[in-house]
Order: structure tokens, then sequence, then C-alpha cells
């Protein structure tokens, strides 16, 4: 691939595979995010936690690889997608440890040795799949009322999706307290048809219960989608009454994105969809993170943007206007945006006709990745293997900003921390 096509503003590794974020959280004076990371070569495979981390969510600077699969342990086959385990007297991860390509898991537990999160301790289970539930995945944890419980994506049976519910009194030792949602639910019945929900993310936004969901369907990622409700009290218990749904991010190429609560609410990472790459060199990289986003409400739609601090940040660089009626090349790194009802992006011959129904757009490119920002609406995520430049065609004027990748060392270089079991 050509080093243009790569992004340089969105989180990557400079060598290896990435997919899922992971482990998001302000520590330290900086946003730490952990990702799924293959460092040897751009395939799904013996997955690690990668680490990087932020003053600004601007520049992104690498840390060592956070820790591997222990060769006798409860992730000896992986370290799964998992979340920042905040109850602890130190900073901790739990994450789906898998042994097996049965993708049998446990929740697993590892908590932080320094401050820099960078040296981890070995893991231990905290809870196992239950006996009626065929996968579980992706612990989630959250509060409510004062007392500390955990969410995870699951199959029921052959194929009903489902979230099941852990209470977490003792934050080492979860206590299985049942199938929470599952796809038969109403509301919920109405999403994209799925045999499991992965990633559940769960957050109060602008005052209402945010429940977002990865959608898989026979092996194939499909759609994240979120269910907007209220929490009711079942027997002293969080249980979830959807009210409305729809796309968190409309676009094919956006999938598992976790949240985090900073000073500022909530924010937000997905995934970027690349498929691995076998035959590549093992220098090549294979997928990358959106831009940081923030969430709101528009009445019963859930809606993102870019953080602030990212606009601010191209904002130190000049902005020219430009026709985009013809066809506009785009900045291989860029902020163009303008007014229209729908714009047109292709990139590799590839034409991606977007509405956008209240007018307003903002268009983020970086090499062979694009983001679409529509005022009120759920963002569009693209991803174009080997396109340097993508075109805008619109019915429109628009401001377009070349943006200078920020100063930073990528993430994800195989670096070696001396400490047991890694």
């Amino acid at each position: 691939m050509s080093r243009n096509a790569l992004p340089q503003i969105h989180i990557r590794p400079e060598q290896g595979w990435l997919n899922d974020p992971n482990g998001m959280v302000r520590h330290g004076g900086r946003w730490h995010v952990f990702f799924q990371h293959n460092p040897a070569r751009p395939v799904h495979e013996h997955i690690a936690w990668g680490h990087t981390s932020s003053p600004d969510l601007v520049r992104w600077d690498n840390h060592p690889v956070a820790f591997f699969p222990t060769p006798v342990g409860p992730d000896r086959a992986g370290c799964w997608s998992g979340v920042y385990l905040p109850w602890l007297d130190r900073p901790a991860m739990a994450y789906s440890g898998v042994v097996d390509d049965t993708l049998t898991s446990t929740v697993c537990i590892r908590e932080a040795l320094d401050d820099s999160l960078d040296v981890w301790s070995d893991p231990y289970v905290a809870a196992e799949t239950p006996p009626e539930v065929t996968q579980m995945r992706d612990p989630f944890c959250f509060e409510w009322r004062g007392r500390q419980f955990a969410l995870l994506g699951a199959r029921i049976g052959e194929a009903t999706p489902a979230v099941l519910l852990y209470s977490c009194d003792d934050p080492r030792r979860w206590t299985y307290e049942g199938v929470w949602l599952n796809g038969d639910a109403p509301v919920a019945r109405e999403l994209t048809p799925a045999d499991i929900w992965e990633c559940p993310q769960l957050v109060e936004v602008d005052g209402q219960w945010t429940l977002l969901l990865s959608l898989q369907q026979d092996g194939r990622l499909s759609s994240v989608e979120y269910l907007i409700g209220t929490i009711l009290d079942r027997d002293g218990l969080p249980q979830l009454a959807p009210t409305a749904h729809g796309p968190v991010d409309a676009g094919p190429d956006c999938y598992a994105p976790q949240l985090a609560l900073d000073d500022d609410g909530p924010w937000l990472l997905g995934w970027i969809l690349q498929d691995s790459q076998p035959n590549a060199p093992v220098t090549s990289v294979s997928g990358c993170m959106t831009l940081p986003r923030r969430l709101a409400l528009v009445g019963d739609r859930l809606v993102s943007v870019t953080d602030p601090r990212i606009a601010d940040y191209a904002d130190t660089f000049p902005a020219v206007r430009r026709s985009a009626t013809g066809g506009l090349p785009l900045p291989n790194c860029g902020r163009t945006s303008g007014q229209a009802t729908s714009i047109t992006l292709t990139g590799q011959g590839v034409i991606h006709e977007i509405p956008c129904p209240t007018g307003e757009f903002e268009v983020w490119s970086d090499g062979e990745v694009v983001e679409v920002y529509r005022r009120d609406d759920s963002p569009y995520t693209l991803r174009q293997p080997g396109t340097e430049l993508w075109t805008l065609t619109a019915s429109a004027e628009v401001t377009v900003v070349a943006v200078e990748p920020p100063s930073h060392v990528r993430p994800g270089a195989p670096r070696a921390v001396a400490v047991g079991g890694h």
C-alpha cells in the first residue's frame, strides 16, 4: 500500500493488525486508548492489547504493547475486547479471554503495576460463560443507584442475540444475574437481524440511557446501532426499556465502538474496518480508529460530532473556498465543509452517494479513510483501500482546510516489557 493512502490523523499501528478500541480512560492527565492488536503482521490472530495515549485527543504517542496472551492462561488464544475497570484500588482492565477456536471465553482482569499503564499483572478470571449461553464476550462496566454492574454481548442458543447482566459488588468476582435484553424484546426486535450482539456500551446522553450494540450475523460484521430508553428497577436490578433505535454510524466501515467518560461527558472511538492481509509484508497495516467523537441526542436520535479539539487543531491551518460542483479533489489529510442535501465521494473509482438531510456536512479526509459528519444525523464512515485522494461532488461552495498531521509516534511497535507473564 502507498504510504500516502495510510491514515495520518487516525489512531493506527505503525505495523500489524488493529481492531476494536479497548480500555479507554482519562488517567494521569492523558487520554489512554488500548486496542486489539497483532504487532507481528496485519492479520487477526494472537491478539494482544496495543496502547496509545494523548494529551489532547489530537497527538497520539506510542506505548509498549500492554499485554500478550499468557501461554497457559485463560487468555492463551487471545486477549479480546474489554474496558477499563474503575472499582479497584489501582487501574485495571476487564476483557474477554479465549482459550481455543471454539471462542469459549471468560472475563479476565489485569491490574496496572505502574501509573503509566504500561506494566500489567497476569490475568485472573472474574466470570465464566453461563451454561445456557452459546457465546459471550466484551464486558462493559457501569454504575446504577450506587451499585456496580457489567454487561456482556452474547448469543443464546443457535441464533438469538442478547446482552447479559452481571453484578460486580466484588469487582474481582462477578455474579451472573441473567439475560438483560434479547432480540425478541420490544423495539430491540426492530434492529438489523443478528445472531450475536457484541461490544455493548451503556451511557446516559442528555438524560436518556443509550445502549450501543455491534451486530453480527452468520459470522459477518453487520452494523452498529443504538437503543434509547429508560432504566427500570426490576427487583433491585436495572432493566432497559427501549423506546427508540437507529444507526450509530450510517456508513459501511465503522464497527465495535467504545464509550468512556471524561470531564466533558461521553467520548467515543470506533474501529474503521479493514480485512486481514495474510499475504502482505509484515510491515503492512490493517485497521485504524475513527476520530474521537462526542455524543448528543436530537429528539430521539443519537448524533455525534468530532471532539472540539480536533476542529480547533484544523482551525490553525488556512482555509480556502472551492466549488465542488464539477468534482473537487480533497486534501490527502484535511477537513471540507459546506451545505448540500447530498454529496458524492469517489475513491479508487468507487462512487458513494451520501444524503445530508439537514443540509450541513463536514468531511474529514485522511488517505483511504473519510468520515462524513452530518448535522443532526449519524456520521458516515468509509474506507476505500488504496485511495490517496478522494473526490467530492456537491452542488455547493465548500471550505477546504488541508491539515498537517501532528507530530507523534505511531502506536503499536512491538517493544518488550520486562514483567512476569508478558
